[in-house]
């Protein structure tokens, strides 16, 4: 039955890839736009582990949306400071890189996993390209909000022994709610994740989430932001990561954004906290 999702999964994003160049190198049609969209974060924490993981990802993606439907591509160029943490479609993950083994075998939460001090690791490199594909169920009403349905996949393309990747598929489908509360907006997201194993430390499926809410200011030019997000269990005896996030985003004008971001992780799998500067420029 597995093997039977994963083979609908990956026609369904080949068959929503090929609609994404096709549209991303003709001209706009029946009110579509086209959206490049950037980002670069830092993220530092100790983890589960007794060194410090600096982690830098620079984020680059293409999107294209038309009449309820949303398709997006995203890869990252990563430099981190040590293998020890992996990038996987729920994010950043305690793997222990090449020390998987002493990951699988901590005796308890809250026990801290001595790890070999790596010898000038310091390195950059490329991870998983992720696919989005989007579609709106249900548009905001009165009393119902806009309802999309999102299903995205993480290909594993990105090296495992530098923690840039899992080296397996990552799949998830769910549903992003979005709604006007007077001046306010609220935003929930929730999605179930197939996740890929890594050599000898297993990644249990889980359940993403978050809600966020958001005030524009100044007639929408500016907006304020503040979230919790987290999950269910992803690795045995491994508090699973949530954040508290806050952002503020600057409309340059109808087709330009900028977004400021800052989390802080709540729990022994998030990095300590995480700042980021992101952008999006429409066409």
């Amino acid at each position: 039955m597995l093997i039977r999702w994963e083979t609908i999964f990956k026609r369904a994003l080949v068959t929503a890839w090929v609609i994404f160049l096709a549209q991303t190198v003709a001209p706009p049609v029946w009110g579509s736009t086209v959206a490049y969209s950037g980002s670069i974060q830092y993220a530092r924490g100790n983890y589960i582990f007794d060194q410090t993981t600096s982690s830098m990802f620079m984020f680059n993606g293409f999107s294209f949306s038309s009449e309820g439907l949303n398709l997006s591509a995203s890869i990252p160029v990563i430099f981190q400071s040590t293998p020890y943490v992996s990038y996987s479609g729920v994010g950043i993950l305690p793997s222990g890189g090449s020390e998987h083994t002493q990951v699988s075998g901590r005796q308890g939460k809250n026990q801290e996993v001595i790890l070999p001090e790596p010898v000038d690791y310091e390195q950059f490199g490329i991870g998983d390209p992720t696919v989005s594909l989007g579609l709106r169920l249900l548009k905001e009403s009165k009393l119902f909000p806009t309802v999309q349905l999102v299903v995205q996949a993480k290909l594993p393309l990105a090296s495992i022994e530098k923690g840039f990747g899992t080296g397996e598929w990552d799949y998830s489908g769910g549903l992003s709610l979005s709604k006007a509360l007077g001046k306010t907006f609220l935003f929930v997201d929730m999605y179930y994740w197939m996740l890929g194993d890594l050599p000898d430390l297993e990644l249990k499926d889980t359940v993403s989430y978050s809600i966020a809410l958001g005030q524009p200011l100044s007639g929408g030019k500016y907006a304020l932001l503040v979230s919790y997000s987290g999950s269910t269990n992803i690795i045995s005896e491994v508090a699973p990561p949530s954040f508290l996030g806050f952002g503020f985003s600057y409309r340059i004008d109808a087709k330009k954004s900028l977004m400021l971001n800052a989390s802080l992780g709540l729990t022994e799998s998030a990095p300590d906290f995480s700042v980021s500067l992101g952008w999006n420029i429409g066409f």
